[in-house]
């Protein structure tokens, strides 16, 4: 019989701070020391990780030209998990229940994943909401520019259920609960809500379980509250970019709050771990635990993620616990992983195939900063042609404890950590030509 399968993000966990990850070693977990991923923000790694391709190969990824990150990031995603055999589309084939529990909007039908069953934690307030009302805002970020009009629209047609449900979700997103929320000095983003839902969901057939925990992820504390509640945190993002560093303030924010969410965020998986075992037959599921890109918090003046293919960014922790009732026929040499394996592992396991991964070095990838042009406007003064020219396709070959750093619009090597066989530039220059 096939196994259950359980893959857990931890967004935005640096594996330099995931060690206590290693509490997993206790309870047969085999845990891969040279993971990376291909994207250092969270919609491409993700679809990279459903797809088994490169940002390149899937299509979504930064671009110039981005009007709305919600509106055309979404049009990308959907579009490649529609073109692309993806893990829930393969699992749903295969007759698993899909489930999906997100922190992360990203990770939504509205993006493209489509499980069976998606359930989407939302803050502040601290709240999950189900298949109904997601659904209700994909019509709203697909079909309509106003949610008066799509209010309007419900009324006529008498859906006055579903005019109910966004009036409750519109109150309960209100500006005295977000102050509430954001006085708090450690931020919780959802983990005790997926425990709740974890307790609740019976798991009756084969099942796929995605989860995404954002404990680790941005905002860190009401300190940076602007006009938005990412708006100092994209300023000082791109001021890095732009200008060179981020202000001194916001360095010391990050410094002082990232270990204590992102100690939370292990906390959280250990719990959600505790919680499945109670559940299910852990000996009859393959488990894995990993993030989809870390963070900046003061390094070289840099805060967030995107845009950089660091390590800070690029070294993710990776956990794997195979099932005990099959026989894994999987290799993974020189300990050296990319998140792109992450399909090819669970497609092996349920067909029960050998699959040998022989990583001679993985690859990362970025396209220029993820923001839309109105954001970058909003904050500096630049013309469009200085906004382009940061926008070009960088690709960073990674082995171990070296790296290389190429531009491929460019022609030149970026940055490099030793010497590196040129022999490898050409291989990058014929894969992504």
């Amino acid at each position: 019989m096939k196994p259950n399968i359980v893959l857990i993000v931890t967004d935005t966990l640096r594996k330099d701070y995931s060690s206590k990850l290693d509490k997993l070693l206790e309870v047969g977990f085999n845990k891969i020391d040279n993971a990376f991923t291909p994207s250092s923000w969270t919609l491409p790694s993700h679809v990279s990780m459903f797809t088994g391709l490169y940002p390149y190969f899937h299509g979504v990824h930064e671009y110039y030209g981005v009007n709305d990150m919600v509106d055309d990031y979404a049009k990308l995603s959907k579009l490649a998990m529609g073109k692309f055999e993806n893990l829930i589309s393969i699992l749903k084939d295969e007759n698993y229940e899909t489930i999906g529990i997100s922190a992360n909007a990203f990770i939504t039908p509205i993006f493209g994943f489509n499980f069976h069953s998606n359930y989407l934690v939302t803050f502040p307030p601290l709240a999950i909401i189900d298949d109904k009302l997601i659904n209700l805002l994909d019509k709203y970020y697909t079909r309509y520019k106003s949610k008066i009009k799509l209010l309007s629209d419900l009324i006529k047609e008498r859906k006055l259920d579903e005019v109910n449900l966004i009036i409750k979700y519109k109150l309960s997103n209100n500006s005295l609960r977000d102050y509430l929320y954001y006085r708090s000095k450690i931020l919780h983003k959802g983990c005790n809500l997926i425990l709740k839902k974890l307790h609740q969901i019976k798991f009756d057939d084969r099942f796929f379980l995605f989860i995404n925990v954002m404990e680790a992820h941005e905002p860190y504390s009401n300190e940076v509250i602007g006009k938005g509640i990412y708006d100092k945190y994209d300023y000082n993002f791109l001021r890095s970019i732009f200008f060179g560093s981020a202000e001194n303030s916001i360095i010391a924010h990050y410094r002082q709050y990232y270990g204590l969410h992102a100690d939370n965020a292990v906390n959280c998986v250990l719990n959600i771990i505790s919680e499945l075992s109670k559940k299910v037959n852990i000996d009859d599921t393959l488990i894995i635990v990993t993030s989809d890109h870390g963070n900046h918090i003061g390094e070289y003046g840099r805060v967030y993620h995107g845009f950089y293919l660091s390590d800070e960014l690029l070294r993710v922790p990776f956990y794997i616990r195979y099932p005990k009732t099959v026989n894994p026929k999987i290799e993974i040499e020189k300990n050296t992983i990319s998140l792109t394996s992450i399909y090819s592992i669970i497609k092996s396991i349920v067909y029960d195939e050998k699959l040998i991964i022989n990583n001679k070095f993985v690859i990362s990838e970025s396209y220029g900063p993820q923001h839309s042009l109105k954001t970058i406007k909003s904050y500096f003064k630049l013309t469009d042609s200085e906004i382009r020219n940061y926008y070009t396709h960088k690709v960073r070959i990674s082995y171990t404890d070296k790296h290389l750093i190429y531009d491929l619009d460019k022609d030149q090597v970026v940055e490099a950590s030793q010497y590196f066989d040129l022999d490898c530039i050409q291989k990058i220059k014929e894969l992504f030509s």
